[in-house]
């Protein structure tokens, strides 16, 4: 149990929204009305969106691919505990809003979950967006193909 990664998730109409984009939990606990905690295995990869607003707009606004995993380089991410391995992160309302369109494109074009996707193909994901580019990188079948040879 020590090895779960949990990513706390958080809701409040016009001020805050912390979601799992996707991925599957192995167990959710809710806290309360607004709060729940995801608790997923090792070697998971999943969509962490996190966006924070006042009156004034939009203040906030990130959206991570992360794998869970216990050994190696990790990063502290604010939600998460304990750290986790960022596969590409995007930050600002102009590149979410990118970045998510262009998920919905990836899972579009896969016939199995994006969460089979390798790490190389996230990685191609974020350069490609952050060069303003359309996404490439590797074909997302490759990828796939890849990570069932892996495994």
């Amino acid at each position: 149990m020590s090895h779960l990664t949990l990513i706390q998730c958080h809701f409040v109409r016009d001020k805050l929204n912390h979601r799992i984009r996707f991925g599957s939990p192995c167990s959710t606990l809710a806290l309360d009305k607004y709060r729940k905690l995801n608790c997923f295995e090792p070697g998971v990869t999943l969509g962490y969106i996190r966006w924070r607003a006042n009156e004034y707009g939009t203040q906030d606004w990130r959206f991570f691919i992360l794998k869970t995993q216990s050994p190696g380089l990790l990063t502290r991410v604010p939600g998460v505990t304990p750290a986790i391995k960022v596969l590409a992160a995007f930050t600002g309302t102009q590149a979410v809003k990118r970045a998510l369109v262009a998920l919905d494109d990836v899972e579009k074009s896969v016939s199995q979950p994006i969460e089979m996707l390798s790490e190389g193909y996230w990685i191609a994901f974020q350069n490609d967006l952050s060069m303003r580019r359309t996404v490439s990188g590797l074909r997302p079948d490759a990828s796939l193909i890849e990570a069932q040879n892996v495994i």
